[in-house]
C-alpha cells in the first residue's frame, strides 16, 4: 500500500471517532457551504427584487438553487451518521449512546426556539401590552398559533404542513429537523440488526423508490403533493447515499481505487453539475415533477461526489477552499444559523419597513445586512454558551465498555 493509501485508510478511523468533537476541517467546510446556500436563498433568491431590472433580477432568481443546501445537510448527515454507527454497531451501548449524543445535540437549541415561539405569540395574543408589544405587521396572531405547538415537539411538521402565516416565518425551516428526527429512528436500528448485504440492498432500493414515491405523490396526489418535499420516504434518498458513501468510504477496495484513479471523483463532480445546470430550468422554478424526480436525485449525487472529493483529495483546490476559517466558523455555527435565520430575516424586515423582504432599496439591503449579523452573533453565542458544553456533556455517553 502506497504513503498515500495508508494515510487514507488511517483517516476512516479518525473521520468516524467522536466526530462532533474531533471535527474534520473539510467537512465542517461543507457544512459552512450548505447552510451559506441556505442562507442566499432566503436573504436574497426569495426577496423581492424586480425593480433591479430585467438581468439583474434573472440572475438573482439562479441564486434561489441555494435551497439545495439542505440536500447537502442530507449527505452529510447520512454519512457521518453513517459513519459512527457503523463503527459502533456491535457496542454494548449503542442506541443508548447514539440517542443521548443525539438528545444533547438537538434538542436544546431546537426547544429553546419553539419555548420563545410559545412566549412571544402568548404574549401578543393574551397579554395587555399589546400597544406596546406589537404583532408582526400584517399578520394576525390567534390561540390557533398556540395549537399547532405539538407537532413542531413531535417533530412532525413535515408531515402535518400547513402552516399559518406567523408560524411558517417561525418554523418554516424546521421540515428538514423533522427528516433527519425520524432518520434518527430508522437508520440505527437498520444498521445494528441487519448484515451488510441486506444494509446495502436496502439503501440502494432507497435511492430508486424515493423518486418514483415523488414522483406518485407530486402527479397523482396534488392535494399532498408537499410530500415529495418534505415526507422522510420521498427524501430518503439522500440520507441513504450519504450511508453509502460511509460504507465505501471504510472499505480498502474504494480507499484504494480513489488513490490510483483521483480524476474519477473530479470528472463525477463535473459531469453531475453540467447535468443540474441542465436542469435549472426547472431548479430555479417553483415545486415540479422534475424538481421532484431527477433534481432531487441528481443534487444528492453530485453533493455526495465532492463530499468524498474534498476528504480523499485533501490537497486538491476545493478542499483547500472547505478548510477557509471562515467557511469552517460558519460549518460550526451551522445548526443554530439555520433554525433562527428566516424568522430575524422576516421579522426585521416586517417590524423596521413594515412590508416583506425587499432588496430593491437601500434599507431593505440593510436591514437584510443587519438580521445576517445578528444571526451570525446570536449562533455565535448559542455555539460558545450552550451547544458546544452540551456536546461535551453528550460525550460523556460513550460506546466503549
Amino acid at each position: 500500500m502506497t504513503q498515500a493509501a495508508e494515510k487514507a485508510a488511517d483517516s476512516r478511523g479518525v473521520l468516524f471517532r467522536d466526530t462532533e468533537t474531533q471535527r474534520i476541517p473539510e467537512l465542517d467546510g461543507l457544512r459552512g457551504l450548505a447552510i451559506l446556500l441556505v442562507i442566499i436563498c432566503h436573504y436574497i433568491a426569495n426577496a423581492s427584487h424586480p425593480p433591479l431590472g430585467f438581468v439583474a433580477d434573472h440572475l438573482i432568481t439562479i441564486l434561489d438553487l441555494g435551497w439545495s443546501g439542505v440536500d447537502l445537510f442530507f449527505v452529510l448527515s447520512g454519512f457521518l451518521i453513517g459513519g459512527i454507527l457503523l463503527s459502533s454497531r456491535n457496542s454494548p451501548h449503542y442506541f443508548r449512546t447514539f440517542y443521548l449524543r443525539r438528545v444533547h445535540r438537538i434538542l436544546p437549541v431546537y426547544y429553546s426556539w419553539i419555548l420563545l415561539y410559545l412566549v412571544f405569540v402568548g404574549i401578543c395574543v393574551y397579554s395587555s401590552l399589546k400597544p406596546v408589544i406589537m404583532t408582526p405587521p400584517g399578520i394576525a396572531l390567534a390561540s390557533q398559533d398556540l395549537a399547532v405547538v405539538p407537532k413542531y415537539v413531535l417533530f412532525l411538521q413535515n408531515i402535518l404542513y400547513s402552516p399559518r402565516p406567523f408560524e411558517w416565518q417561525w418554523f418554516v425551516v424546521t421540515w428538514s429537523l423533522a427528516v433527519e428526527e425520524q432518520f434518527y429512528l430508522l437508520a440505527p436500528p437498520l444498521i445494528r440488526w441487519v448484515s451488510q448485504r441486506v444494509l446495502l440492498v436496502t439503501l440502494c432500493s432507497t435511492l430508486i423508490a424515493a423518486p418514483v414515491l415523488r414522483y406518485i405523490s407530486f402527479v397523482y396526489f396534488p392535494q399532498l403533493n408537499r410530500f415529495a418535499q418534505f415526507a422522510m420516504p420521498c427524501r430518503a434518498d439522500a440520507l441513504a447515499l450519504g450511508i453509502l458513501a460511509a460504507i465505501a468510504w471504510r472499505s480498502k477496495a474504494v480507499q484504494s481505487y480513489l488513490q490510483r484513479n483521483p480524476g474519477f471523483l473530479q470528472r463525477a463532480s463535473v459531469y453531475l453539475g453540467v447535468c443540474i445546470v441542465g436542469l435549472l430550468w426547472w431548479l430555479v422554478r417553483p415545486p415540479n415533477v422534475v424538481t421532484v424526480t431527477a433534481g432531487y436525485s441528481f443534487l444528492a449525487f453530485f453533493y455526495v461526489s465532492l463530499l468524498l472529493l474534498v476528504i480523499s483529495q485533501t490537497n486538491s483546490f476545493l478542499a483547500r477552499c472547505m478548510r477557509i476559517s471562515l467557511l469552517r466558523r460558519l460549518g460550526g455555527i451551522s445548526y443554530c444559523v439555520y433554525i433562527i435565520h428566516q424568522t430575524i430575516h422576516e421579522l426585521g424586515h416586517r417590524f423596521l419597513l413594515h412590508q416583506e423582504p425587499d432588496l430593491s432599496h437601500w434599507q431593505g439591503i440593510m436591514t437584510t445586512c443587519s438580521a445576517f449579523v445578528l444571526t451570525l452573533t446570536i449562533a455565535s453565542l448559542s455555539w460558545k454558551f450552550s451547544e458546544k458544553p452540551l456536546i461535551r456533556r453528550g460525550h460523556r455517553f460513550t460506546y466503549e465498555t
